[in-house]
């Protein structure tokens, strides 16, 4: 990045009267503290919650068990119960953290250095589940399942994002150019942004049993959304202006522009999942499959504080803001290897570049197709029955997220990572109407760098506002246009997430 300001300053003496030099100046810091939120929204989530039984957590291949909890998984499967009406009930414990290491040149004038690790915290003491199934005779049954199928908690950012602190990082990056790089000027700065993310459902499936290999299923799922964004950025101040003496007058002037950045809104929709489903047994084996059709989700905003009218994608009253459930196909085979061992497989596909999600740098509803290809995920897993009482299982899952070789999809403010899970847990027949389940469940995450060449479009989007000071002015000095602007930054996004669950089944 050359000097450019340097120029800017020596020269706005023959170029502009005080008067307009002021104006300048002014409209230059107001466009550095109105980029500070303007940044994708946390809220919103990309992936959908498979965890929604304790069965799961201890065997995560369900996708063709035969089970009250094919209620979700396997809704076709449910023909191929006992007489009986099943029940299961589960509270899941969670706890998950999200960072994000970031090197950025910029950051190192608020900082010891360029590199800082950003952490958001989540934990959800009570993250409950509920499956019931009835098969009313030979030929018809019903399922439902209530749970929490996307999001499921809060997330704390107690010291910001680097997307947000970046670009107020920016003006002294300028300032200290003119100094041959030296730590001159420095800023101070306080962040926090939290985040909640929900999404409710509760869904029925009617199906019918052909004969005694073949039944079919349909349901529909209600997902009520509800995300909450809460962000604060201020007490901004920038120290070592005493070394520009012509220009600190015109930023002190500007001093206002600095005030606190504040943004409070909750987000809703209620959206709709069509589901079919088909299950075929044959002797030991059973293999089934379940296709969700995608969810339209456009959702709908109520803003108490917004101090920054140029944060469209919170504006109260807006409700066009896309944030799609993406349809699933689940693939899944069973076997019975003898009646105490079983083995299973699944496979599911997330049609995420069918599905259409809000991209706050555009306006529009585009953000999906920066997604290179579909997510893709494979589990795996066995049951053991020990005696007539205990039965141990285990099973992992890996899921695969297809971003493309440059990361665009995801950013601080939003991602998901590719991952591992193993999943291991009992089973206890208390007697032949109740059952007890108790499971952990831990996810190791594949470690993902994104390099950038303008980091966040930092340099870009301060190109823009400056083209718009003064007339366009401006742009005349810059030498090198926005290429001038840009500075190269890394991100390194991470994940753990360990879950700990006990579940209760009835039949009766």
């Amino acid at each position: 990045m050359n000097s450019f300001l340097g120029e800017i300053i020596k020269n706005l003496p023959y170029f502009c009267s005080a008067k307009l030099k002021q104006q300048v100046m002014k409209k230059i810091f107001a466009a550095f503290a109105a980029l500070v939120i303007s940044v994708p929204s946390f809220a919103g989530g990309f992936i959908t919650n498979t965890n929604q039984s304790v069965s799961f957590l201890r065997q995560p291949a369900q996708n063709a068990v035969i089970s009250t909890e094919s209620a979700y998984f396997n809704p076709a499967g449910v023909g191929f119960l006992d007489k009986k009406f099943h029940l299961s009930f589960g509270i899941q414990n969670c706890t998950q953290t999200r960072t994000i290491d970031s090197n950025y040149l910029p950051l190192e004038y608020g900082n010891p250095s360029s590199k800082k690790k950003y952490t958001g915290k989540t934990f959800v003491p009570v993250f409950p589940t509920l499956d019931a199934a009835w098969r009313f005779d030979d030929k018809f049954f019903a399922s439902a399942h209530f749970g929490v199928i996307g999001g499921g908690g809060k997330a704390d950012f107690d010291d910001g994002l680097s997307s947000f602190e970046g670009l107020i990082a920016m003006v002294p990056t300028i300032l200290n150019k003119i100094k041959e790089g030296k730590k001159v000027v420095t800023y101070n700065m306080d962040m926090d942004v939290s985040a909640k993310q929900y999404i409710f459902s509760g869904q029925l499936n009617l199906g019918y049993r052909f004969n005694d290999h073949l039944a079919v299923s349909a349901g529909l799922r209600a997902n009520y959304v509800h995300y909450s964004t809460k962000a604060f950025i201020g007490n901004i101040q920038l120290s070592g202006l005493e070394n520009f003496p012509t220009l600190a007058p015109y930023i002190e002037q500007a001093g206002a522009l600095f005030a606190d950045r504040k943004v409070d809104c909750k987000q809703t929709d209620l959206g709709w999942t069509p589901i079919i489903g088909i299950n075929y047994k044959v002797g030991d084996f059973n293999f089934a499959a379940r296709y969700e059709f995608k969810t339209s989700i456009r959702l709908k905003n109520k803003t108490k504080v917004l101090t920054d009218p140029s944060l469209t994608q919170y504006a109260d009253g807006k409700d066009d803001i896309a944030n799609d459930i993406p349809a699933i196909l689940s693939l899944g085979a069973a076997w019975a290897i003898k009646p105490s061992l079983r083995a299973n497989l699944g496979f599911n596909v997330y049609f995420d570049k069918n599905a259409k999600y809000y991209n706050t740098m555009t306006g529009k509803n585009d953000r999906g197709d920066l997604i290179g290809g579909n997510t893709l995920e494979f589990l795996a897993g066995v049951e053991y029955d020990i005696d007539d009482r205990f039965t141990v299982s285990a099973g992992g899952q890996r899921t695969q997220f297809r971003w493309g070789n440059d990361y665009a999809f995801i950013s601080d403010s939003s991602f998901n990572v590719s991952s591992y899970s193993i999943g291991l847990g009992v089973r206890y027949k208390v007697n032949e109407k109740i059952s007890l389940d108790a499971a952990v469940f831990k996810t190791y995450y594949d470690s993902t760098k994104k390099t950038m060449s303008d980091y966040n479009n930092i340099g870009v989007r301060t190109y823009a506002l400056l083209s718009q000071v003064a007339g366009g002015a401006l742009i005349q000095m810059i030498p090198g246009g926005v290429e001038a602007l840009k500075i190269e930054g890394t991100d390194v996004f991470d994940r753990t997430n360990t879950v700990l669950a006990v579940g209760i089944n009835i039949a009766f």
